[in-house]
């Protein structure tokens, strides 16, 4: 989330107006001198408290979160009820992964002082992360009508619109988006937000007419390059989504996705360049091992891109090559639903079933000799935990499968494992794209509401540890 701040009270010392404005130029380092200098014990509190949140706000901006959650700490203490000191400590928190007490801290703010619409958005977009999408809608909407600016505030109309379509509310996400353009109609990145709706509600043509708006006003904007290939590949105007896909990969030759579904579509051509293909595919599963490997990206877009890569080998008869990829990606915790039910299905075949057994799961390497950890594992990492869904009959099955699955992610390693049944719970069904998800529901009461065998969802990232 964006650290900004709003200060509801005037400038009392000119020196503030020149450190705001250094921060809005992203001169970060040159605004903490003039932080520390302009310091004084003696400071009433209508300067101090402007002067905490800049400074706050300059450690973020230079990755020092430690002393900003420091000094944050310290004025929300001797601040408890000032809303944009509140404000100011939850985004820290936020920042460093405590969301449950940013929520606090947000919540506190808003219960004090709610006029302002930021603060609104700062708490949906903390307890959607903590899986309170129905708080986090209201928080989004309550920063929208609090916007009396031009405009309504993008950030919560992006996220509300966003949210809306993940859970299949097509028609409201149009109706955030559409409002905010009828306001604001040249707003680049809503405009390619609205695209990717309409495009999802089968509304191609009007879908193109904004993303190519959008390029009209920023020419090389990758991701509307990219959804307006998509949208083309949908119309089966496959010519110019293959130009649009390599316009998406000029404007940003490190995007992984842009490259997966180029490589995935060329792979497919009966004219297909095969090494072409094999390239944009392998390049992009090395470009998110890199960009993981340095927190560039989340776990979910890894997965995306994964899974783009493992349907391309998959449907192309290169059976052998996409359990590689799957394997690869089951052992970094990339691998999906779909990814699993597709190999699922020819390995165990399916079961008529209303339940799911919940499974916990515990490696260790064995320690009579200690074989050297798997590639990729933490450095002295001796085993880790991991928790599963899993399809099966019985618990006996459930285990058999789960061991299946594990020992295949590391066949070359000598590990001992702990599978346990802790609960059942229903079926889970696979994450569809919502357009998808009428007929997937349909087919699967058609099937009578048969599974395929097996480890069916990743309920857990790895958690590994040092036993010894």
């Amino acid at each position: 989330m964006p650290v900004q701040q709003i200060y509801g009270v005037p400038w009392m010392r000119p020196q503030l107006d020149t450190i705001a404005t250094l921060l809005d130029q992203g001169a970060a380092d040159s605004a903490i001198r003039m932080l520390r200098n302009s310091w004084e014990p003696e400071l009433p509190a209508e300067e101090r408290i402007p002067l905490y949140c800049m400074w706050i706000r300059g450690l973020c901006e230079l990755g020092d979160i430690e002393h900003a959650l420091t000094l944050a700490r310290k004025a929300a203490q001797e601040f408890a009820t000032d809303p944009d000191i509140l404000t100011a400590y939850g985004n820290v928190l936020d920042i460093s992964g405590q969301l449950e007490e940013a929520g606090d801290a947000f919540e506190l703010a808003v219960a004090i002082d709610g006029s302002g619409p930021l603060v609104h958005y700062n708490l949906g977009a903390v307890v959607e992360r903590l899986g309170d999408e129905d708080r986090a809608e209201q928080s989004y909407r309550d920063a929208i009508e609090l916007d009396h600016g031009s405009h309504s505030m993008v950030e919560a109309s992006a996220a509300l619109g966003a949210m809306l379509r993940r859970q299949g509310r097509l028609i409201e996400a149009e109706d955030i988006y559409d409002g905010y353009l009828q306001e604001d109609p040249l707003a680049t990145e809503m405009l390619v937000e609205h695209g990717i709706c309409l495009s999802d509600l089968n509304r191609l043509d009007e879908a193109i007419d904004r993303f190519e708006l959008a390029l009209s006003l920023e020419a090389t904007h990758a991701s509307a390059w990219y959804n307006l290939a998509i949208t083309l590949f949908r119309q089966g105007n496959t010519p110019k989504a293959y130009d649009a896909m390599d316009q998406a990969q000029r404007a940003d030759p490190n995007n992984p996705l842009a490259a997966a579904v180029l490589g995935a579509w060329t792979l497919s051509d009966p004219e297909r360049d095969l090494d072409l293909a094999l390239g944009l595919l392998y390049g992009a599963l090395e470009r998110i091992r890199k960009m993981s490997a340095n927190d560039e990206i989340s776990s979910a877009y890894a997965s995306l891109v994964t899974e783009e890569v493992f349907e391309a080998m998959w449907q192309q008869e290169r059976r052998d090559e996409a359990r590689d990829i799957a394997r690869d990606a089951g052992r970094n915790d990339w691998i999906t639903p779909h990814m699993l039910d597709t190999l699922n299905r020819v390995d165990h075949g399916e079961l008529e079933v209303t339940s799911a057994y919940k499974v916990t799961a515990r490696a260790l390497l064995e320690a009579k000799p200690c074989p050297p950890a798997p590639d990729g594992w933490p450095k002295n990492a001796d085993g880790y935990t991991t928790d599963l869904t899993v399809i099966a009959e019985n618990e006996d099955e459930a285990r058999e499968l789960t061991l299946s699955y594990l020992r295949d992610l590391e066949p070359t390693t000598t590990l001992n494992f702990d599978v346990r049944i802790v609960g059942r719970g229903t079926a889970l069904h696979e994450q569809r794209d919502p357009q998808e998800e009428a007929a997937a529901e349909q087919a699967h009461q058609e099937a009578g509401k048969r599974r395929a065998r097996g480890v069916a969802c990743i309920d857990g990232s790895r958690a590994y540890f040092n036993d010894r």
